[in-house]
């Protein structure tokens, strides 16, 4: 047997989205709406009810694990999907490329995404890794960047610790933070953590504030790119290959470096696919080619697809819907007509709700779906929130991979 794990990311809304119905309900989606009516629905809450999920956490439980006990920070999954090497004793964050202003009391943080910057990353990371530290000795980093002002910083030395604070304020206006011991872990290995950070964040200032790339985007009268903001410490977490509980060879299709991180954390190989820009624009007819291709290699496919998400933290209830109507005809139409349904398993679900007029992760479940010769077909005929809520497969709480494997007889049997 194969699988597919499809996760929309934000996949779920609320009745306030678009006329008493959530974007998922208003969406046209013929491809899943005939695989509902051939399988089984369900809600599953992300991680427990009433848990409002981050996107790192809920993978975590989707795929089988329990994040209260593995979790150490999302930076860990930023470094390792955006490539970098991550070791025992690394302390690892995600970082904003950002606009600041220096003012009297400080740098003021103007926009914490430099506009969304497009261009110039790598000649922009390329001056900031020659920065050396020199106040903390012993103490090295790594800086990488990803798509537009997103990438991942990893701090490498002896004694660091993953306890300590952010400089992001969070917020235009505000003053960026200084790095501190968090509460309670005021130890040498923090105080060496934060002391590092400082100066990175200084230095990362001066190396960037005159950088022809911000030059050039003043004279365009684009912001600069002249700040680095660190937040999401992690350290590595010990967390169990899903191969080696369940047997299986997996891989991953995202365009995000979180995504890809979370998933090589448990295991799987990542495939890298042209056009997969975890955007909007992303190409998802790709993504379902490389995914069908993938089968003839591995036992299982994990495809992440963020563009829903998005357009719900922009408040878009028109873009999250046409996208999720992109995602039905480019992505799950090509796998309805080119897998093999005689020995292919495929569960559908979101990570999370991101309603429209709340822009942000909220508490409800969201539906899944489970097709496939395994799967006793239900009652239901079409795929919405409603319509999973008197599903067969009632209301449960992450483990949508384990559930996937089962289907298809690779479960390990507990007890004799």
């Amino acid at each position: 047997m194969k699988a597919i794990l499809v996760i929309a990311d934000g996949l779920g809304g609320r009745p306030t989205d678009t006329g008493g119905r959530t974007c998922l309900e208003a969406a046209r989606t013929p491809h899943l709406d005939a695989l509902a009516a051939g399988g089984a629905l369900g809600l599953v809450d992300p991680i427990g009810p009433g848990v409002r999920p981050g996107s790192d956490t809920a993978h975590l439980s989707l795929l089988g694990y329990d994040p209260f006990t593995l979790y150490t920070g999302r930076g860990v999954f930023e470094c390792l999907g955006i490539g970098l090497d991550v070791q025992a004793g690394d302390v690892c964050f995600r970082a904003n490329f950002a606009t600041v202003e220096a003012r009297d009391a400080g740098l003021v943080v103007i926009d914490r995404r430099a506009g969304r910057i497009e261009s110039g990353q790598d000649e922009l990371a390329a001056a900031l890794n020659k920065i050396r530290l020199e106040e903390v000795p012993g103490v090295s980093f790594q800086f990488r960047a990803s798509t537009q002002h997103r990438g991942a910083l990893l701090l490498r030395g002896e004694s660091l610790s993953r306890y300590v604070t952010e400089n992001d304020p969070h917020g235009a206006g505000e003053l960026a933070l200084r790095f501190e011991p968090e509460p309670g872990h005021e130890d040498e290995a923090a105080l060496r953590t934060a002391a590092a950070l400082n100066e990175f964040a200084e230095r990362s200032h001066a190396a960037l504030r005159d950088h022809p790339v911000n030059r050039r985007r003043v004279e365009n009268g684009e912001p600069p790119a002249n700040f680095v903001l660190a937040r999401g410490a992690a350290d590595c977490p010990n967390i169990p290959s899903i191969k080696s509980v369940y047997g299986v060879r997996g891989a991953v299709i995202a365009g995000g470096a979180l995504y890809r991180g979370v998933a090589l954390a448990c295991g799987m190989t990542t495939i890298d696919v042209p056009g997969a820009t975890g955007g909007l624009d992303t190409d998802l007819d790709a993504k379902a080619r490389a995914a069908i291709d993938a089968l003839d290699e591995f036992d299982y496919v994990f495809v992440h697809v963020k563009g829903a998400d998005n357009a719900g933290h922009d408040q878009d209830a028109a873009a999250k819907t046409a996208f999720i109507e992109r995602i039905d005809s480019e992505l799950v139409g090509p796998l309805v007509e080119r897998l093999d349904w005689n020995a292919t398993h495929l569960a559908f679900t979101g990570d999370h709700t991101t309603p429209v007029d709340y822009g942000d992760h909220t508490v409800e479940p969201v539906p899944v779906l489970y097709v496939g010769p395994s799967v006793a077909r239900d009652e239901t005929t079409s795929y919405g929130e409603r319509e999973a809520g008197r599903g067969g497969l009632g209301r449960f709480s992450g483990r949508v991979l384990p559930i996937l494997l089962g289907y298809s007889n690779w479960a390990p049997k507990f007890g004799s």
